[in-house]
């Protein structure tokens, strides 16, 4: 694939496509979606507009019978793929009394599926022995996360990822899939196709599993659906998927410089909301911003003017600039000096350290597998991240690694870490094993809280260092979502404050309140009693943080940017109405940092904005 050029090579390349939707075994109900599924992802492939697939050398299977003549297909298949071999599979999914997955076809006995189905493990076989350059696997079924410790490897399953080179593997659900409605495709698919179609605005020409996957992952997680997992062996996440529909729609202006920037005349007002859309909806282009000139939003690296009558001063980072980042930003965060910005790039899932004064980069690193939480010890020396599998510990000036820290090998997507106020404890939470507490100088598990929860996705220490909130937002199981307390001495649960999706948690700066985040809003909770204080309105919340005196609060969400008096629980500002991801406080208060990665707005408002506050 020439660089710059949306011109895909598929001279010796294959795509397998199964899709069961009917099964005769009373066991598996019948999955309808599953053949709009299995349609879609071929219109996807061989249209000239996306994938640019020739039409034979695409294989649809559509409800297959007899297990043995489907792995012999997909066997002779493989053996003639010389460049990229793609398998895709929807339907139902399984497992043995042994752990292992297995795919089930039309006549799949529901009781006997390692005979009468198809077993992954034989699947991985044929993959090993293909002499395709790049394999890659979809698969949306339930129990799919399996596929990756067949391919990975670990102390359950002795496949050697080694022996599957240039092997890409992208699965929709550890557990449950979620199957859709008769007349649409699945939850996963539906997402997937929506996104190829819509492309990613600043993305390459060509998308590849590894631009698509952060944002995939995105996409379900906000609509409360299993996220998905990927695993990549060398370079196989770069395969190319399909030509970025977005690819032209979004022009950057020449950057102009620093001496020709000074504050507008005429003040930037609230933000224009971005319209809501129910879930699945493709997002619209985004609406204009009020109060910003033509010029400035084109050639403006920094661009000053009032938010609210009180605010004072904003600052924006524009993504158009070639001195920022043009790519979404999921998380943000900064160091106690306030002098550095960290962030996480949602398309890339990419480290990022700004120095917040000049706005120049410090560095980029993309070291961890989609990466999605950062937090600052409180010294400032030490940087830690959570991602995929994978909890580190960096140099917080360069963002260098020098810590792994010994996760379990599990599934994880350790997508919340926070360091104690004395930094020597860092707490970390995922989708599975539910709190670990880690001794940071040594680097070692101290203890473990929430065994019997299956998942907490965001974490917080209080002032004191004696109790751990926790979050979760997932539906996966029928496992209780909510929000909890913990002592951290015992280990115990003291209090479940709340049970519905929740994605953040904060306590105040005198520790004797908790702000959560979630479906429903935003609640002040007394930490010592476990009541409710306060229901702040404002819809589906991503992010809560105080400020350092504890007397506002800001959010981010569905509903924009807020600040909040804690006191009254009342909306002081409303600082923009588009959907935001982040939201952050200087440790002076002074400045308040903004991450957008999506969610309907992803032209020129995704990446970072910070306002000075007054």
């Amino acid at each position: 694939m020439p660089p710059g050029t949306d011109r895909i090579d598929r001279s010796g390349s294959h795509a397998v496509l199964i899709g069961v939707s009917t099964y005769q075994d009373p066991g598996f109900p019948s999955v309808p979606a599953a053949g709009n599924s299995l349609q879609g992802v071929h219109r996807m492939l061989v249209g000239d507009e996306l994938g640019g697939w020739p039409d034979d050398q695409v294989i649809a299977i559509p409800d297959p019978v007899d297990c043995r003549r489907v792995m012999s297909d997909l066997r002779r298949h493989a053996q003639n793929t010389s460049g990229v071999l793609l398998l895709y599979f929807v339907g139902h999914g399984t497992v043995t009394t042994n752990g292992d997955l297995v795919l089930a076809v039309s006549d799949t006995i529901a009781n006997e599926p390692d005979v009468t189905g198809l077993e992954y493990s034989k699947i991985r076989s044929v993959l090993r022995d293909s002499p395709a350059q790049v394999k890659a696997v979809v698969l949306d079924c339930c129990y799919s996360g399996r596929a990756i410790d067949v391919l990975a490897g670990d102390q359950q399953h002795l496949a050697d990822i080694t022996d599957v080179r240039g092997t890409y593997t992208l699965t929709a659900a550890d557990r449950t899939a979620h199957a859709g409605q008769a007349d649409t495709y699945t939850a996963f698919t539906g997402e997937l196709l929506d996104l190829i179609g819509a492309g990613v605005v600043g993305g390459p020409p060509v998308l590849t599993f590894a631009e698509l996957y952060p944002h995939l992952r995105h996409r379900l997680i906000a609509r409360n659906l299993p996220h998905p997992n990927q695993r990549g062996t060398d370079t196989a996440d770069k395969c190319p998927v399909a030509k970025n529909a977005a690819s032209n729609t979004l022009t950057a202006g020449p950057t102009a410089p620093p001496t020709l920037l000074r504050a507008l005349d005429h003040a930037t007002h609230v933000a224009p909301p971005a319209q809501r859309r129910r879930p699945g909806e493709r997002p619209e282009a985004p609406l204009p911003r009020r109060g910003i000139h033509r010029r400035t939003m084109i050639l403006g690296t920094l661009a000053v003017g009032v938010v609210g009558a009180a605010a004072g001063a904003s600052v924006m980072f524009w993504p158009e600039s070639d001195k920022f980042t043009n790519q979404p930003a999921s998380v943000v965060a900064f160091s106690p000096d306030g002098r550095t910005l960290a962030s996480v790039e949602a398309t890339s899932s990419a480290l990022r350290l700004w120095d917040v004064a000049t706005g120049d980069t410090i560095n980029v690193l993309s070291d961890q597998d989609s990466l999605s939480s950062v937090a600052f010890s409180p010294d400032g020396k030490i940087l830690a991240t959570g991602g995929f599998h994978d909890v580190r510990l960096r140099d917080a000036r360069t963002g260098v690694t020098t810590v792994k820290l010994n996760t379990p090998q599990t599934e994880s997507d350790f997508s919340s870490v926070t360091f104690s106020i004395d930094g020597k404890t860092l707490a970390t939470g995922g989708d599975e094993g539910g709190v670990q507490l880690w001794r940071v100088a040594t680097g070692r598990t101290i203890t473990t809280l929430n065994r019997q929860e299956r998942s907490v996705r965001s974490v917080a220490f209080s002032p004191d260092g004696k109790t751990l909130a926790g979050s979760d937002w997932v539906y996966i199981d029928g496992k209780v979502v909510g929000c909890w307390l913990w002592d951290v001495a015992t280990g115990r649960t003291t209090v479940t404050l709340i049970k519905e999706p929740t994605y953040s948690v904060a306590f105040s700066p005198d520790g004797k309140s908790l702000a959560t985040g979630g479906d429903g809003g935003v609640r002040l909770w007394d930490v010592a009693t476990g009541h409710s204080i306060t229901t702040f309105i404002g819809g589906i919340t991503y992010s809560v943080v105080f400020s350092p005196d504890g007397r506002s609060l800001a959010t981010g969400g569905e509903g924009g940017v807020r600040l909040w008096d804690v006191a009254t629980g009342r909306t002081t500002h409303t600082v923009t109405n588009n959907v935001t991801d982040s939201v952050a406080f200087s440790p002076d208060g002074k400045v308040l940092a903004r991450g957008t990665a999506f969610h309907g707005v992803d032209g020129p408002d995704a990446g970072i904005w910070l306002w000075k506050l007054q």
